[in-house]
Formats: C-alpha cells, sequence, structure tokens
C-alpha cells in the first residue's frame, strides 16, 4: 500500500503539473528514489505520466524508474518512444530487468533492439527472454561475478575491483572450475578475512545449494525461505553456473503467488489487471458450479414441500423458499469472487492510485453479463419446470438483481473498510455475506409483494 509520503507527493506534482511548473517537479524528482517516481508515475493518466517520465533529466534515473514501474505501465510508455531511446534505457539496466520490459514490444521491435546491443549483453538478455516467466530462467539476472577456483584471495579482490560496478558481488562470490560448473561458494566475509595467498578452492563452502534453469519460481522461493539466502545460483543441465536470483526477485514471486492463491479461494481467477472476457472466463464456471449445487438445493426442498400437494395459495411462496439456496449460493459466489479481486488489488496499492474507476467499469460490465446469463437461465428452466406456477419471470429478474446488488456491495464494502482503516481482507467477506443475505431475501420477498 502507499504510505503517506508518497500520496503526499502524488497530490504535490499534480499541482505543480497542472501550473507547469517543470522545474519545481525536476528538483522534486532529484531527491526521490527511483521507486518513489513510479509510484508517483502510477498516480497519474497515461499522457501525464509519460510528460513526467520525460521531465527526468538523467537517462539513468529514466532507466532505473521505468524498470520498477509494472508491466503495464513500462509497455505504454515503450509505445511512445522510439527504438533508439529505449537501446539507451536498456543499455543501462540488469540483464533480467531489460529481458522483462523487451518482453512487453513486439518480436520485431524486440529484436531490432537486441540487435543493436552489445553481443555480450544480447545474448545475455535474449537468453533470459527464452525461458518461461515462472520459472529460475525467467526470473534469474545474468549480471553476476563468476570466479575460478585457482585464483588467490588477493586476485579475487583485484578482479572484483575491476570488475564494473553493476555486477552483483554483495552477497556471495560463486566459484567455479575451467569448465564454468559451479563447485563452490563463499561469502565477501570469509575472502576479506583470508590470507593473501589462500586459493578459493582452499576457502570455498563445496555443498552448494542452487537451483536449475527450469526449476519453478514457486520451488526456488520455497529454498530461499528454507535456508535464509540472499541469493541462489542457478545451473543448467550441465550444472554450469548461468545466473543468480536474489532476494528482491524472490520478494517479487512471494507476493504474486500469495496474490494467485488469494484469488485462487475467492474462486475469482484473475486480479484486476484483466479483461473483462478474461474475468467473465475465469469466473464463470464457479458461477455455473454454485447454480448447480442451488438446483439440487432447489429439486429438495420443492420434493419434499410440494410434490403430490394440490396447488394453493401457498404453492408460490413454496416455490420462492426452495429458491432461496439457489440465490444466496449466486450471490456469495458472485460477491466473493468480486470482493477478492477488489481486496488483492487494496493490498497491492493499485485501488490506491488510479485504477478504481476501470476496474468498477470493468465490474459493471461484467455484472450486466452475468445479469442477462442467469436472468434468461434461470428464465428457461423455470418455464421449463414450473410453467404452471407463473413464477419465471419473478425468478429470472430477482437472480438478475441479485446478481447486481452482489457485484455492488462486493466490490464497494471492501474499499469502503479500507478507507475506515480496517483490513480488508478481514472483515470484507463477513460484512459483504451479511449484507448479501438481507438483500436476496429484500429482493425476492419484496418482488413477491409488489406482484403477487
Amino acid at each position: 500500500m502507499i504510505d503517506e509520503r508518497a500520496k503526499m507527493l502524488i497530490a504535490t506534482i499534480k499541482k505543480l503539473y497542472h501550473r507547469d511548473a517543470k522545474h519545481n517537479i525536476q528538483r522534486i524528482f532529484a531527491k526521490t528514489h527511483e521507486a518513489d517516481i513510479s509510484t508517483i508515475l502510477e498516480g497519474f493518466e497515461p499522457g501525464e505520466r509519460f510528460d513526467l517520465f520525460r521531465m527526468e533529466p538523467s537517462i539513468e534515473k529514466q532507466s532505473e524508474t521505468l524498470s520498477h514501474l509494472k508491466p503495464e505501465i513500462q509497455k505504454e510508455i515503450l509505445s511512445c518512444l522510439t527504438n533508439q531511446e529505449i537501446l539507451r534505457l536498456v543499455d543501462l539496466m540488469d540483464s533480467d530487468d531489460a529481458a522483462d520490459m523487451l518482453g512487453q514490444l513486439p518480436e520485431a521491435e524486440a529484436n531490432a533492439i537486441l540487435s543493436k546491443m552489445k553481443k555480450e549483453d544480447s545474448d545475455g538478455v535474449a537468453d533470459l527472454m527464452g525461458y518461461p516467466e515462472d520459472s529460475a530462467g525467467g526470473i534469474m539476472s545474468s549480471d553476476y561475478l563468476a570466479l575460478n577456483q585457482n585464483l588467490t584471495v588477493s586476485d579475487t579482490i583485484k578482479n572484483i575491483q575491476e570488475e564494473d560496478e553493476d555486477i552483483g558481488v554483495a552477497f556471495y562470490i560463486y566459484v567455479v572450475n575451467d569448465n564454468e560448473q559451479l563447485v563452490g561458494v563463499l561469502s565477501l566475509k570469509t575472502l576479506l578475512l583470508s590470507k593473501k595467498n589462500e586459493t578459493l578452492k582452499d576457502l570455498m563452502f563445496t555443498d552448494v545449494i542452487s537451483v536449475t534453469v527450469d526449476t519453478d519460481q514457486e520451488k526456488v522461493a520455497k529454498v530461499v525461505e528454507h535456508y535464509d539466502f540472499l541469493s541462489v545460483p542457478v545451473v543448467d543441465q550441465n550444472n554450469r553456473l548461468v545466473g543468480i536470483i536474489t532476494v528482491d526477485d524472490i520478494i517479487d514471486v512471494i507476493r504474486e503467488e500469495a496474490e494467485d492463491n488469494l484469488l485462487a479461494m475467492g474462486r475469482a481467477g484473475l486480479g484486476v489487471d484483466a479483461t473483462t472476457f478474461e474475468r467473465l472466463k475465469a469466473r464463470l464456471s464457479w458461477l455455473l458450479l454454485a447454480l448447480f449445487g442451488g438446483i439440487l438445493c432447489f429439486a429438495v426442498v420443492f420434493f419434499f414441500g410440494l410434490m403430490g400437494q394440490q396447488e394453493d395459495e401457498n404453492t408460490v411462496l413454496w416455490v420462492l423458499a426452495a429458491y432461496i439456496p439457489l440465490l444466496l449460493s449466486i450471490g456469495a459466489t458472485i460477491g466473493s469472487q468480486a470482493s477478492t479481486v477488489t481486496v488483492g488489488a487494496i493490498r497491492s496499492g493499485i485501488l490506491e492510485i488510479n485504477m478504481v474507476k476501470q476496474h468498477l467499469f470493468k465490474e459493471l460490465k461484467l455484472a450486466f453479463l452475468f445479469m442477462i446469463l442467469f436472468g434468461l437461465l434461470v428464465f428457461g428452466l423455470a418455464e421449463l419446470l414450473l410453467g404452471p406456477f407463473n413464477v419465471s419471470w419473478l425468478l429470472a429478474f430477482s437472480i438478475s438483481l441479485q446478481v447486481l446488488i452482489s457485484m455492488f456491495l462486493g466490490n464497494l464494502i471492501p474499499i469502503a473498510i479500507s478507507r475506515l482503516g480496517i483490513d480488508a481482507s478481514v472483515a470484507s467477506i463477513p460484512v459483504y455475506a451479511t449484507f448479501a443475505d438481507v438483500s436476496a431475501m429484500l429482493v425476492l420477498f419484496g418482488l413477491y409483494h409488489m406482484f403477487y
């Protein structure tokens, strides 16, 4: 979630932007970390966002800021840049960040940029782009320092001092043999406290914990968590060192997996970045299952309440009573799906920035699609099975209204709870369930008393 400082910066820069105070904004950017600048940019509309991005005079800071942005915003900014400008930014990025960013571009454009990069850099980035996104190869960085086991301590220190400052040697030194195979690891502390004439082979820890390029990212996260590593080496099938995964990448994996698990538990499938059609596909199967369960409950109540009895004035009430489980089941499922997606977005900070309107608009479109779908399904089933009771339109209209109300409550309750300073992930579902159950009864019996 965005902290108060970031909110204050966004509000301040919005005022300065509308006053066209470019120099004031640049002074603020000069004192602001790249990660905070990316948060600020996400608080603006696309056109404004690109203007602010270009106000940063430092190409190095632009590159770092771009690497912190969400993929969809990266793609948006990249679409406004020339290939030459993108090349300058990519050249300053870590290989894993460069691979992720180029993956946002059409293949032809990405290849054109890769062809203009230094061969050693382009080869590394191209290799990373070839791995599945959820594998160790897809999240590793090829910016690492591998040193031969026969080097002495003094030679090793000299090599480190001569290496590019961007090489990630802050955590561990990985030791390889003449065939570039990983044979050991040692810490910087061990290196600095050892005698100058000792070799790495004598100092290294040989029982190295590593992962292969095709290891699932969730398993990599478990390895890092279990051993409390700051980074983990990645090897190919021949045990050659090809990259490392640092703890910041693991944090991203843990966050992504937590969001996926939250959506799975809520039977929501996809988050706020998904299109309306993607949301429809992800949620529909669970709603149809809820419909089937509701129909079974209806059959049980209908069988014991009406089967073999003469039709009288209480018949419609029995039908409505049998219909209650179906109405509650659909309302509970569709509302919990909406609530889960919204809670996930609140936890990640998205709905505190600029996606509330877009998210609610997509959910509203989805609500109307579900209203039509389930209204028609219930009407058709009621006409087929309950035609003589003349309640088809009532049942169809009530479920359509309940779908709309459930989507409305499922999205707005977490936002309202969050604004009150309460943890939305804890309170949203119980609060929603209370209101949804009451609304279902009001809709069903309110319509009955209005028209019967």
